[in-house]
């Protein structure tokens, strides 16, 4: 069971909670985190009209990614997370990411808000976090600007059953997840694969390598994947933050735990997104 936080409820009141959760499964639902789900809505109709486009046209936005702070497109099969190709496109987008052109002012000023908000709330979970590890509210919220996370929208065509995206941890510290339908999957220390299902209007949460690094490994980044259900999978669409520490932030063990020689999070982010052919 993956545990579920009401963020309504403030960091001193759900504090111990998502202790439990980063520490056993590296995953979370969060509900009370105050998006609108009009501008959710918005933004996936958006997205799903520009992977709607003829793929020569998708292709415009492939490359060359020259000019930070617009977006690239990533066409089918372009990222490999485990054995095979994953069987999903994306668009990439980010203040310091480097891209290719905005598609059309409407995705310019979407991707705007919707980053905007997930900042909101990836605010309160680095300070919910810092609780949880029994530090000052306030102890983490430094490491982190509003220019060093990154908006990726994936669309996972409607096919075949199994694999869409390889078993994978995320290299980061947090990801912020919104889907349009089930499909995600993260493994148990036991090795059991659960279905990560938020409530309704819920978002789902994650650490990644980085910040189980961060805490001495006292809390997990977990394998997780994205299936195709039995017989034909449906279209699918993630909206995916990710939000990791300024680029300059010189990240070391806090507290007890495997004590690792400090690292620069934007090198260890960039030498991570390397690895998976980004």
């Amino acid at each position: 069971m993956i545990p579920a936080v009401d963020l309504s409820l403030g960091p001193s009141g759900v504090a111990a909670e998502v202790r439990r959760a980063c520490e056993e499964v590296g995953f979370l639902t969060v509900t009370g985190h105050g998006v609108a789900k009009e501008l959710i809505e918005e933004v996936a109709r958006a997205s799903r009209a520009f992977f709607d486009l003829p793929e020569d046209e998708k292709l415009r936005y492939r490359g060359p990614a020259e000019t930070a702070g617009v977006p690239v497109y990533r066409p089918l099969g372009a990222e490999k997370l485990g054995a095979n190709s994953d069987r999903k496109a994306s668009l990439d987008w980010g203040p310091t990411l480097e891209g290719v052109a905005w598609p059309n002012d409407e995705l310019r000023r979407l991707y705007g808000a919707y980053f905007a908000e997930m900042l909101h709330v990836a605010d309160m979970l680095v300070r919910l976090f810092a609780l949880a590890l029994e530090l000052r509210e306030e102890a983490l919220v430094p490491y982190f600007d509003d220019r060093s996370s990154s908006l990726r929208v994936i669309d996972y065509p409607a096919g075949a059953a199994g694999a869409r995206a390889g078993a994978h941890r995320d290299y980061g510290c947090l990801t912020i997840i919104c889907s349009d339908a089930s499909g995600l999957e993260v493994e148990t220390r036991a090795g059991e694969w659960l279905s990560v299902e938020p409530p309704s209007g819920g978002l789902v949460v994650n650490i990644g390598d980085l910040m189980q690094r961060w805490t001495g490994d006292r809390w997990v980044s977990t394998l997780h994947r994205v299936v195709g259900l039995e017989g034909a999978s449906p279209r699918r669409q993630s909206l995916v933050f990710f939000h990791n520490p300024r680029s300059d932030a010189r990240i070391e063990s806090l507290g007890g735990g495997t004590r690792y020689e400090p690292v620069t999070a934007g090198d260890y982010v960039l030498a991570r997104a390397a690895e998976a052919g980004l």
